[in-house]
């Protein structure tokens, strides 16, 4: 199914393992805040992968011990937003963009409106991540990738515990920046793109379009088993990119998609 002509297009990008990697940066800021509320280092973090900052506080808490851990959840965060813009130089120095991340950003961005058949009138980027959007911000900023995208209308991990209410939130967003309707970017208007079977639970439960890379921890068969309408090996290609989330073209090439890992 592509996307009807004339439709404008919400993509919304996870962050870590898909744009970047933050060279450890994010666990590192978790232990600060942990020691500075409760004075000792955490037991254990929750795992991160694909899951929401609210929902990883909450977890990591509930390990420590920490009583009432859910009334712990936004004094937590508000530790993030406070030390957020301090980890910058060390997300500039360890972090790296992931390859042909930066390229598939700009090419969504430039690519002209309406000169394919079936192609989006318009492009709106932004993110769907975990991290609260003070991290986010920082991550994307220190490492170049902020530009292109409007961060104005993304969703964060502050927004909700759970990730498949993040896609709501950001058409919402995009549609009152926009002069929309959320309705407007419902369905397939809305494409999601992440490394983990969480992103793409998110895009099914939504009703969006679900792009995969295999650049996080888990392998494209997971990927596909989750149910991606398509799974790249990464974001090096972008002409390739552009189809899988543009939708273009894939029908007519069944056998090339599944030899490139598009279905």
């Amino acid at each position: 199914m592509s996307v009807v002509a004339g439709s404008d297009l919400l993509v919304l990008w996870d962050v870590d393992g898909t744009l970047l990697n933050a060279g450890g940066v994010g666990v590192e800021l978790y232990g600060l805040v942990f020691r500075g509320l409760f004075g000792r280092a955490p037991d254990a973090f929750a795992p991160m992968a694909g899951r929401t900052d609210r929902a990883i506080i909450r977890e990591t808490l509930e390990l420590a011990g920490v009583a009432s851990p859910r009334e712990w959840v936004d004094p937590f965060i508000a530790g993030l937003t406070a030390h957020a813009p301090s980890m910058r130089a060390a997300v500039a120095a360890r972090g790296r963009v992931l390859p042909g991340a930066a390229e598939a950003i700009a090419a969504l961005a430039s690519a002209p409106a309406n000169a394919v058949s079936g192609r989006p009138r318009r492009v709106y980027q932004s993110v769907l991540t975990g991290n609260i959007r003070p991290v986010a911000e920082v991550k994307l900023a220190a490492l170049g990738l902020d530009g292109p995208l409007d961060l104005g209308i993304g969703a964060y991990g502050d927004d909700h515990e759970v990730r498949t209410e993040l896609v709501a939130v950001a058409r919402r967003r995009a549609a009152a920046a926009h002069g929309r309707v959320p309705a407007d970017f419902a369905g397939r208007a809305t494409v999601l793109v992440g490394d983990t079977p969480l992103d793409i639970e998110a895009a099914l439960a939504s009703g969006a379009r679900a792009v995969a890379v295999a650049t996080g921890p888990f392998p494209a068969a997971d990927l596909r088993a989750a149910g991606a309408h398509a799974v790249l090996p990464d974001l090096t290609d972008t002409a390739l990119v552009l189809r899988a989330v543009l939708s273009l073209g894939l029908r007519s090439r069944a056998q090339h998609a599944g030899e490139q890992g598009l279905s």
